[in-house]
């Protein structure tokens, strides 16, 4: 069986999203930050600010390519890397979860577990949400923002 995987921009309810499902489906559940966390004893941001960007990109697939589950949660920039876009796709699908910024931005401006968004103002922050959006339109199999169709949707494909 393939993994169902949530995308989308920091604050979009990737995690929240997949607790939800994992709670309601009785499904196995992994969030791949979390999973990263917990493999290399670092925050994210610690990771980022000792390692970089691009580094982290690196644990995200090698952890990805670890994580036997159901339904998993990546980072915001995870399919950024073509790599890791290509070993998503060939081993589930992708829901992107359409959040509007200005939600995403409010769940995040004060979370200083996020590198990205301590570092970057809210202009820099929306310029990177836009950008994103449209990485998260082409690779996405799936385009959704209620939690209900997406736990559905799950649902049906597992």
């Amino acid at each position: 069986m393939k993994t169902v995987y949530l995308y989308g921009f920091m604050g979009c309810g990737k995690s929240y999203t997949g607790k939800k499902a994992r709670d309601e489906l009785n499904i196995n559940y992994a969030d791949s930050d979390e999973y990263i966390v917990n493999r290399e004893h670092k925050t994210i941001a610690e990771i980022f600010g000792k390692y970089g960007e691009e580094f982290f990109r690196g644990l995200e697939l090698s952890a990805l390519k670890e994580i036997t589950a159901d339904l998993v949660s990546l980072g915001g920039g995870a399919l950024t890397s073509g790599e890791t876009a290509e070993y998503v796709k060939e081993n589930g699908i992708v829901i992107f979860i359409n959040t509007p910024f200005e939600t995403c931005y409010n769940r995040i401006k004060n979370d200083s577990s996020r590198p990205l968004a301590t570092r970057k103002s809210k202009t820099e922050l929306l310029k990177l949400y836009e950008n994103r959006k449209l990485h998260y339109n082409q690779t996405a199999d799936f385009i959704m923002q209620n939690n209900e169709e997406i736990i559905k949707k799950i649902k049906e494909y597992l």
